[in-house]
Formats: C-alpha cells, structure tokens, sequence
C-alpha cells in the first residue's frame, strides 16, 4: 500500500486562538486554524489528548478522567443552544491569576469560572424554553444511544462534585451501587446528571461539525491515545475489575529529563494503574473499542501514546505521590518498603530471549485487537525511549507509523541515517511536546561547544571542570555535525547559533525525507523557543502556553508562506 506524504503541525487545542475566545483554545478556533492548513499545505493537524480533564490547577491531558468522555473547555461559547446573546468578552475582573503568566498563558482557574458560569446560563434556558424542544428531542435520543460510558461518566462527576473530590478512594462510600443510588435518588442530583451528560452531548455536536468542515477542506485531524487513564477517573470508579492498581505504569529512567532529579534517577511514574489484559480479553476487549471507535469519531488519524507499553511497560510498586520518599532510597531500600517488589518491566521482563519472544508475541495480539475496532483509519505509535529491536518491525507489519527523531537516528558507525532511506511507514519530528523546539536545543548544544573551547583556552579552569566541558562538547558538537549531514549543511556551518539558514534546511531536509507523516511543532513552525511540557515538573507552564496570534494573523507571517513553499517543494502538498 502506498502512503501519501503529508506534512503536519503539532497544535494542542489549548494552544489555540481566535478572536473572543474565553482564555483557552476552542472548537471554533480549531475551524479557523484547518482553513489555515488547508491554505497553506499542510496535510494533518496533531492534537493531544482533548479527553474530559481533571480539576487539578494545571490538568494534565495525558490524565484524564474519562476514556471517552469529551472536555467541555474547549466548547465555543456563541455555538451553545440557550446561550444569551450578549455574553461579554471574557472578564477581567474575575478571581486572580492562579498561575504566573498573561495572554499567553492558558490560566484554567479562571477559564473555568467564566465558561461554567456561562454552560449554566445555556442550560437553563434550554431546559426550559419552547424554542429548544426539538434539541431537547435530539438530546434525549442521543443520550439512549450512548450506552454505559455516559451514565457512569456523568454520575462520577455528580458524585465527585457531592463528596468534595474526584479521588474517589477518599468517598466515604467506593461502592458503585450505592453510589449510584445515592445520586439517583436525589431529584438535585438527577438534575445535575443530565446536566453533565448535556455538556457531553454538546462536544459530540460540536466536534463533529469540526470533523465535516476538516474532511471539506482535505485536512485530516490527528488524535491521541494515552496508554493508560487517571486513576481517579470513572473508567476506574466503576470498571475496577480491568485495572490493576497495585502498580503505576511508567517509564525507565533514560537521562533526559535531568531538570527533575526523581525523573532523573527511578523513570517517569505516570500514576496510571496498569491493565488487566487477560480480564479484558473475556469480552473481547470491548472497553478499547469503545475507546477507540469514540476516537475515530472525531480523528482521521490517531497516535498511540507510548506504544511500547503494549508490549511491556515499566511499572512502579508505589504511585507518585511517594516519589519524594523513593528518591534518595536505593533499589534495595525501595524494595523494603514494597514488600520486595521494585520497579521495572511488567507483566515480566524483557532480557532473555524467551522474554523477548513473549513481549512481541503478546504486543502483536494486543495491538492487533485495537486496529479491529476502526479498520481503515490511520495509526501513528509512539515508541521513543528504550525501544527493544522487536518492536519496529512489528509495527511495520501492523502498518503502524513509528516515530523518526533525526538526530536520534544513529548508525552503529556513529552516522545518521539518511531521511531518504526511511521506512514510508512512519512518523518524522524533530521533538515532541515532552522536549524543547529544536532552535532551543541547537543554541543549547552550540553553546556547550563554545564553552569546552573557553574552559579549553582558559589555563585556570581546574583539570575536572575542563574534563567535563571538553566531553560536553564533543559530545554536543557530535550532535550538531550529525544534524548537518542530515541536512546537507557542512559541518563549520552547524558550529554557530540557530538562524533561519539552518532552520530552511533542516525542514526541508525532514520534509524531504521519505516517512508517509512530517511534523513540526507550532513553536518550531512560527520561532518561539517555548516548551509545551517538561516531564516531572510544575514550573507554572506545563500545558499552558498559547500561539499568541490568530490563525488570520498567521496566514499574513513569512513563516506560513515559507512552510506552504517547502511542502510543495517537497511533494507534500496534496490534500487527501
């Protein structure tokens, strides 16, 4: 099967503007910013996980609450049946900043209050005005059409609301029959459902309008699959026989977060509870299905978070809220306090060759029952980190698109493999959204280069401090020379600070290279050396950071002129 290249930008739905929005990227700027690609030859927009989010300050989307269950922050208010018509422009004078930042930042506290305000305003009016009887019909029926997902999702969130919070272990009552009786036998709490399962209803309207106005304009809408769900979300509530909570699922430690010391040295702890597949084979993994054939409502095109979890996932006998306590332990002392049970690889190992044969073996089945539930969309894996030499191949086979970071594409002859040798089936990106735009980690490397040349020249640097430099160096200089031959570039041209010469090349090089999907980042696309998250920590920034310029705006930069050139330069300039 031939795939058609497409080139793609990385756009998380908070990231977006438009003009009137209410602090938070919107449906309705989503449509502005597919005009925007589909002007502009850009073939797919990548979103993250727009799953319902949890109440945290700063809610995670690869935490969220529901498997299926859409979030209504991201609800265009002016489309809302029963919104007023003059709601006003989004306040300023509503409860203080809980977070540092401005315009640029996205601050939920105060999106929150100002949308919930208005969502009720809405319901009220279309619970009971006769122009809204007919949408009222409507809704009923959709709600009879949803099935479980949505009677569990909205009396989870009734009841979170009742008990004061949506970790549900600290409820004074955790058993879901009676929970669910007590929110159904009170007519409030009845009121409060239906109102909830509304908000649902609304995304499910509203995100399908997004879906025909991209299938018109010949731009496909990428979506994501996190491995794994909150643990304090419905799914878990009220389906715990599929969870296994005694362990958090996560990553190994690999060195490349070292901003965050427990990161660092243990791995990412995600806090998810891990599956329990053999339970779920029993119904013939009927909750990915749903999951899945939910995601395929909206998304041409869906990436697999973390896709080498299905193989076997690094899992943590603790959940993250212990990390402080763990990080001085040894593995030994960690043991201890875990009843001997100590992080790595689950449901075993993946060091014996035995091991190894049982990894692939049960990936391949596992995934082979998620591609059944929508044939014929499209599928990206996320398989960075420590991937075994089973795992590409297999996903291949599974016309499963694997990821290329260039400069982490390396020959044992210390080369980089050229962008046109890649497999078609798979995903080309310089970083993700867990990493810097590449303008900030090429200055960072140029910079280590030049300061191994200083401690060099400098006769009172002490001999370690000079040792540590010159190895930074080299190893950063590597870095650099790599990337150049992956561009083109010769090496003394790639020993000095980012600039618009080696951004030209090195997108076109990766927009050259022969992967089916070519991405960048919108702070890559549009030069603002911003991160959208880094992994481990709580700066104040994660998940917030906004384009700070419409899509209107955007189509009169240089930047939007010189992306639609490189993509017909590149052949990546047809529309599906």
């Amino acid at each position: 099967m031939v795939m058609e290249r497409k080139t793609g930008v990385l756009m998380p739905l908070f990231s977006l503007r438009r003009t009137g929005d209410a602090g938070i990227g919107d449906l309705a700027a989503l449509e502005e910013w597919i005009d925007w690609a589909a002007a502009h030859h850009v073939g797919f927009l990548q979103l993250l996980p727009v799953n319902a989010l949890s109440e945290n300050d700063v809610p995670s989307p690869y935490s969220s609450i529901s498997s299926v269950a859409l979030e209504p922050l991201y609800l265009t208010l002016e489309r809302i049946p029963g919104m007023p018509a003059d709601v006003p422009s989004y306040p300023e004078d509503l409860p203080p900043l809980q977070q540092p930042g401005g315009r640029d930042l996205v601050d939920y506290a105060r999106v929150r209050t100002y949308k919930r305000y208005w969502f009720r305003q809405a319901w009220k009016r279309f619970e009971k005005e006769p122009e809204f009887a007919t949408l009222r019909a409507e809704f009923a029926d959709w709600v009879r059409g949803q099935g479980s997902w949505l009677e569990d999702f909205s009396t989870f969130m009734v009841a979170s609301f009742g008990f004061g919070t949506i970790a549900w272990w600290l409820w004074p009552e955790q058993n879901t029959d009676v929970v669910r009786r007590i929110v159904n036998d009170c007519a409030d709490s009845r009121a409060q459902k239906r109102y909830q399962q509304w908000l649902q209803w609304l995304c499910a309207r509203e995100w399908s309008r997004v879906r025909a106005h991209a299938d018109e304009k010949g731009v496909l809408l990428m979506g994501d699959v996190p491995i794994g769900v909150s643990v304090a979300s419905a799914d878990v509530f009220f389906e715990r026989y599929l969870f296994d909570m005694d362990w958090s699922g996560g990553a190994p430690a690999e060195g490349n977060f070292a901003e965050d010391p427990f990161t660092a040295k243990w791995g990412q702890n995600w806090g998810i509870p891990l599956y329990r597949w053999d339970v779920m084979e029993r119904d013939g993994f009927a909750w990915w299905h749903r999951r899945i054939r939910k995601l395929a409502e909206v998304f041409s095109i869906y990436r697999i978070d973390h896709v080498l979890g299905f193989y076997r996932i690094y899992a943590f006998p603790w959940m993250p809220d212990r990390n402080p306590e763990f990080l001085p332990l040894s593995v030994e002392e960690a043991a201890a306090r875990c009843g001997g049970r100590r992080p790595g690889f689950r449901p075993h190992g993946d060091w014996t060759e035995q091991e190894r044969r049982d990894n692939l073996s049960r990936g391949d089945y596992l995934l082979r029952q998620l591609l059944k539930a929508a044939p014929g969309v499209r599928v990206v894996g996320e398989d960075l980190g420590c991937v075994p030499d089973y795992v590409r191949p297999d996903l291949s086979y599974l016309r499963i698109a694997g990821f290329k970071i260039p400069h982490w594409e390396i020959t044992p002859e210390q080369q980089i493999v050229r962008g046109e040798t890649y497999n078609p089936c798979s995903f080309a990106t310089y970083a993700t959204h867990d990493f810097p735009p590449l303008c900030n980690d090429w200055n960072d490397w140029q910079e280590a280069v030049q300061d191994a040349y200083g401690a060099t020249c400098d006769p009172a640097t002490p001999p370690d401090v000079r040792r540590a430099a010159q190895q930074k160096g080299q190893d950063c200089a590597r870095v650099l020379c790599w990337l150049g031959d992956f561009a083109g570039l010769h090496h003394r041209e790639c020993l000095v600070p980012w600039h618009q010469g080696i951004k030209d090349a090195l997108i076109r090089a990766l927009l050259q290279s022969n992967s089916a999907y070519a991405a960048l980042m919108w702070t890559e696309l549009f030069d603002i050396p911003v991160r959208l998250n880094t992994p481990g920590t709580e700066d104040g920034t994660n998940w917030r950071p906004r384009i700070p310029f419409t899509a209107a705006e955007a189509s009169e930069m240089e930047q939007s002129a010189w992306l639609k050139q490189l993509s017909a330069e590149s052949g990546r300039a047809d529309n599906p």
